[in-house]
C-alpha cells in the first residue's frame, strides 16, 4: 500500500457508480453552452416575437430539466464517492490503532505520543480528503477538460488547437513541481507532530512545571518548536502560493487571447455568433477543471505524504504470538540462564543467571542505567531474549497474553486514565467488584485519600490523573495491579514519590497479600529492599552481588557503597498503612 490508488480496488462498485454519476453531471453540463448558443442564434435570426418567446421558453425548459438531472446525479456521485472515502478512512484508522496494540513495547520507547496522535488523527483525515475530494477532482478535472475540448473541437478545430496550448503548459507545471510540493507537505506534517507532542507534554506536566517555576523555560521550548512549524509552512506557502497564482494568471491571459481570436473568426465568418457564444461559455467552464486540478494536487500530495507517515507505523513488524503457543495459568518460578540482551547491537544484559521461586521477595538495585528496568521487561516479554524460563518453559514458547495475565508490572511512570477511581482500579472491568477494589486500594495505602473524596469510587481523576498528586497516582496505579491478583508482582521503583516510612508500610501490606507468590521490587532506596529475601545488585547489565542484606552489608562491594551513601537505614515497621 504505497499510494492512494492502491486503497481503491476493493471499493470498485461504489467507485464505479460514483464515477458514472459524476460523468453524467459533466456530460449534462456540456449541453448548457449548446442551449445558450442556440438561443443567441435564434435571437439573431428571429423575425417575430412569438417565435423568439417560444424559443426562449423551450430553452428555459431544457435548462430546468438539465438542472434537475444534474442535481440527482450530483447526489449519486457524492453518496458513493464520499462514502467510499469514509470507509477507507475507517479501515485505515482501525488498522492503525490495531497495529498500535500489536506492536512490541520496545517500539514506543523511540516514538512520542504527539507524533503517534498526529498520524492517527490528522494524517488519516488527510488520506480521507485525498481519497474523497482529491481523486474526485482529478477525475472531474480530466474528464470535464476532455469533454469541453471535444465539444469545442466539433464547433471549431482551429479555435480548439489554440485553446489547448496554455493547458499543455499548465499540465507540465503540475507534473514538474508535484513531488516537491508533496515533500513540503510531509515536512509540515512532521513538524506539526513535534508541535503536538510539545503541547501534550506541557498540558500533562503542568503541575510539575508550576511547582518547579519552570514556565518561562517551557514557553521558550514551545516557541522554538512553533517557529520550526511556522518556517515549514512558510516554505510551503512560498511555493504553493506562487504556483496557484501562476496557473490562474495563465488561465486568465489565455481566455483573453482566445476571446480576441474568436471575435476575429466571427468577423471572418469562420464561425457563427451562436457558435462563438457557445465557445465563450466553454472557455469560462475551462476555469473549473484548472482550479479542480490545482486543488487535486493539494489534496493528493498532502494525502500521499500522510499515507507514507501512517504506513511507517502500519508496516512495522507486529508483536506476534501464534495461537499454538503454550498458555500458563500461574508462575511458580522465573529463571535466567546465561541471558544476553542488546539494544541496537550494544550489549546491555551480559551473561546473567538468576532463579526466583514462589513465596520469595526479590529486591533489585544498582546505579542508574545498570539494567534494572530491562530485567523486568524481559520477564514481561516486552522485549525479547532467549534462555528465560517460566515454570521451566522457555518464555518465547509461551503466549504473551497468558504471561501478562499472570505477571503485573507497575512502571516508574504511573498510567492513569481520565475516568473514575473505580474505572482506574478495575481497568474498565465490565463487572467490577467493589469489595476487591476497596481491598486493593487499602493494600496500596490509598484508603485515607479515598475517604476524603466526597464521591468515593466515583471520583473523576481528570485527564491522566491531573487532579491527583504524584504519590496518589503511583498508589492508584499499584492498586490496579493488585486488583488483577497476579502470580508475580513487579514494582519498578514506582513508589519513589512517597516517603520511606509510607513506602515500607505499603510494601508490608503487599508482602502479606503475596506471601504465597513472587514479589519483585526495583528500587534505588536500599532501605525499602533491606528485608527482602534476596537482593540482586546490578552493574552494567551484570549481577555483581546476590544474597540477603545481612550478607551484603558486610561484603565489600556496590551494595555497601550504596547503603553508606544513603546513610541512615530506617527500621521497618509491621503496622499496616490502613490502620
Amino acid at each position: 500500500m504505497n499510494s492512494l490508488l492502491s486503497l481503491l480496488p476493493e471499493h470498485k462498485k461504489s467507485i464505479l457508480f460514483g464515477v458514472l454519476g459524476l460523468t453524467f453531471v459533466d456530460g449534462i453540463m456540456l449541453l448548457v453552452p449548446i442551449i445558450i448558443g442556440d438561443i443567441v442564434t435564434k435571437l439573431s435570426e428571429a423575425n417575430s416575437s412569438e417565435y423568439l418567446l417560444s424559443s426562449i421558453n423551450k430553452a428555459s425548459l431544457y435548462l430546468l430539466i438539465c438542472g434537475l438531472v444534474m442535481a440527482f446525479f450530483r447526489f449519486v456521485w457524492r453518496y458513493f464517492l464520499m462514502g467510499t472515502a469514509r470507509r477507507i478512512e475507517k479501515k485505515i484508522r482501525e488498522k492503525y490503532f490495531q497495529q498500535l496494540q500489536d506492536l512490541p513495547m520496545s517500539f514506543f520507547s523511540h516514538k512520542n505520543g504527539g507524533d503517534l496522535m498526529t498520524r492517527g488523527v490528522n494524517d488519516i483525515e488527510n488520506i480521507k480528503m485525498a481519497c474523497g475530494f482529491g481523486i474526485v477532482l482529478v477525475y472531474d478535472g480530466i474528464v470535464l477538460l476532455a469533454f469541453i475540448f471535444i465539444s469545442m473541437f466539433v464547433i471549431s478545430p482551429d479555435f480548439t488547437m489554440y485553446a489547448a496550448i496554455p493547458f499543455i503548459l499548465m499540465g507540465f507545471l503540475i507534473l514538474r513541481y508535484g513531488d516537491y510540493i508533496q515533500q513540503l507537505f510531509l515536512n509540515v506534517q512532521n513538524t506539526f507532530s513535534k508541535l503536538t507532542e510539545e503541547v501534550r507534554k506541557i498540558i500533562f506536566s503542568i503541575r510539575a512545571i508550576k511547582s518547579l517555576n519552570d514556565e518561562q523555560n517551557q514557553i521558550a521550548k514551545f516557541t522554538n518548536v512553533s517557529k520550526s512549524y511556522e518556517m515549514e509552512n512558510l516554505n510551503l506557502i512560498k511555493i504553493w502560493g506562487g504556483y496557484q497564482p501562476v496557473i490562474t494568471f495563465l488561465t486568465g491571459i489565455s481566455i483573453l487571447v482566445l476571446i480576441f481570436l474568436g471575435s476575429n473568426m466571427v468577423y471572418e465568418d469562420k464561425i457563427s455568433l451562436g457558435e462563438f457564444s457557445s465557445l465563450m461559455v466553454y472557455l469560462t467552464m475551462l476555469s473549473w477543471p484548472v482550479i479542480a486540478m490545482g486543488m487535486a494536487v493539494d489534496f493528493l500530495k498532502r494525502g500521499n505524504a500522510s499515507l507514507s507517515r501512517v504506513n511507517e507505523i502500519i508496516f512495522n513488524e507486529p508483536e506476534k504470538d501464534e495461537d499454538l503457543l503454550k498458555k500458563i495459568n500461574s508462575v511458580k518460578k522465573i529463571e535466567f540462564r546465561n541471558v544476553n540482551f542488546s539494544y541496537k547491537n550494544d550489549a546491555f544484559i551480559k551473561n546473567l543467571s538468576l532463579e526466583i521461586r514462589n513465596s520469595q521477595t526479590i529486591g533489585i538495585t544498582g546505579k542508574t542505567g545498570s539494567g534494572k528496568s530491562t530485567l523486568c521487561k524481559l520477564i514481561m516479554k516486552s522485549i525479547k531474549a532467549e534462555n528465560i524460563y517460566l515454570n521451566d518453559d522457555e518464555i518465547n514458547n509461551l503466549n504473551k497474553e497468558s504471561i501478562r495475565s499472570q505477571i503485573a508490572y507497575v512502571d516508574q511512570e504511573p498510567i492513569i486514565f481520565s475516568g473514575t477511581i473505580r474505572e482506574n482500579v478495575s481497568f474498565f472491568d465490565k463487572q467490577p467488584k467493589d469489595s476487591s477494589i476497596i481491598e486493593s486500594l487499602e493494600t496500596a495505602g490509598f484508603q485515607k485519600d479515598l475517604s476524603k473524596m466526597p464521591k468515593g469510587l466515583e471520583t473523576i481523576v481528570g485527564e491522566r490523573g491531573l487532579s491527583l498528586s504524584g504519590g496518589q497516582r503511583q498508589r492508584l496505579s499499584l492498586a490496579r495491579a493488585l486488583y488483577q491478583n497476579p502470580s508475580v508482582l513487579i514494582l519498578d521503583d514506582n513508589l519513589s514519590s512517597l516517603d520511606v516510612e509510607t513506602e515500607l508500610k505499603i510494601l508490608n501490606n503487599i508482602k502479606r497479600k503475596f506471601k504465597d507468590k513472587i514479589l519483585i521490587l526495583v528500587s534505588s532506596r536500599i532501605s525499602t529492599i533491606f528485608t527482602f529475601d534476596k537482593i540482586v545488585v546490578l552493574d552494567s547489565g551484570k549481577i555483581v552481588q546476590f544474597g540477603n542484606s545481612s550478607l551484603l552489608e558486610n561484603e565489600v562491594g556496590l551494595f555497601r557503597d550504596l547503603m553508606l551513601t544513603q546513610k541512615n537505614l530506617p527500621v521497618e515497621e509491621e503496622t499496616n498503612v490502613s490502620e
